[in-house]
């Protein structure tokens, strides 16, 4: 297993790390000790979870593993908080009430005393950033959290979170979770950059796209019944929104790909971000052993140059303003 400096921070985890959302959604209790067995002996310490997935029971499978196994101390845990985790009126979002609250439940539900990487899951539009990053450096100092992150936050706010902790002396974000892949290519217009010059880890969401990057739905043909489209489990998963032209393009490059390489196209699809110009760790999910075994096939070869320029071309999506006037007019020399 490869591992990685997270930003610019002394903390490494793997250069490819385990997402637990199917943790108690599409695959059992026993089931996901069976996967986290393996991603461990295999060299896996990464775990990706939060509070609001599954109604806690992601948080719950992961914690009951770790107090079986004990072995805590030999693995990463991230955990994130924003998302509604009950009816009560400050049951969502990232106020102070909130943030505290859901760390205690996290705590208790994941059977340690401190949380390696706390992240907030979701830019909160009610919620000061400044009280935000308050929140989340009493955490620090409390020693309940030893990191703390951002996931789907605009570049403004990771910026001005940044500055808070530069200039007010607070804990500094270490981590950014954002959806990066094939078909999202929008990060690499300014958070990408923005991450490297600050310093910021980044970690990829979704870098196969729900299922899309792995060949299984191909244009004018059926959805297979017993997939996520074929479910409807998640809103980005409907065919009409996520089977656009290009999308279709992007999976066919895959697919002849995927002859020539005599790889999987999911590999293909992760080895894309993990050969890209951005230090970028994707977190991938899975329902089997043979979904994990093969997306983790990923870390064993390489894309080369001339393979990630098709799969560069193919999707390529056109920048909008300010990014387009921009990089018309900036200097070449």
């Amino acid at each position: 297993m490869d591992y990685a400096y997270v930003g610019t921070s002394g903390l490494r985890i793997n250069r490819l790390a385990l997402g637990t959302q199917t943790f108690g959604w599409n695959i059992g209790e026993e089931d996901s000790m069976k996967l986290m067995d393996f991603y461990f002996d295999q060299g896996g310490i990464y775990f990706d979870t939060a509070d609001s997935y599954n109604k806690g029971a992601s948080e719950t499978i992961l914690g009951n593993w770790i107090r079986k196994r004990n072995r805590r101390d030999k693995i990463v845990i991230g955990t994130k908080v924003f998302f509604e985790t009950g009816p009560g009126p400050n049951d969502t979002g990232s106020s102070r009430k909130h943030i505290f609250q859901s760390v205690d439940t996290s705590l208790e539900r994941l059977h340690t005393d401190y949380i390696d990487l706390l992240q907030i899951h979701c830019y909160d539009a009610r919620t000061s950033v400044r009280e935000v990053m308050r929140t989340l450096d009493d955490l620090v100092r409390s020693g309940k959290v030893r990191y703390v992150g951002l996931s789907n936050f605009p570049p403004s706010r990771v910026m001005e979170l940044q500055m808070i902790s530069r200039y007010e002396g607070t804990v500094p974000v270490t981590t950014l979770q954002l959806e990066y892949s094939l078909l999202v290519r929008s990060p690499e217009w300014e958070l990408l950059p923005l991450c490297g010059e600050l310093g910021i880890g980044v970690m990829a969401w979704s870098p196969l796209a729900g299922g899309w990057l792995t060949g299984k739905y191909r244009k004018n043909r059926d959805v297979p019944a017993d997939s996520r489209v074929g479910r409807g489990d998640r809103w980005d998963d409907d065919a009409d929104q996520r089977g656009s032209g290009q999308a279709y393009a992007v999976i066919e490059e895959l697919v002849r790909l995927s002859g020539e390489l005599h790889r999987p196209v999911s590999q293909i699809s992760l080895n894309w971000i993990l050969s890209g110009p951005y230090p970028v760790v994707p977190l991938v999910g899975a329902r089997s052993m043979e979904q994990l075994c093969e997306n983790f096939g990923a870390l064993e070869w390489t894309l080369d140059v001339s393979c990630r320029k098709r799969l560069d071309a193919v999707s390529r999506i056109a920048a909008v303003s300010p990014y387009s006037f921009i990089g018309r007019y900036t200097r070449k020399d």
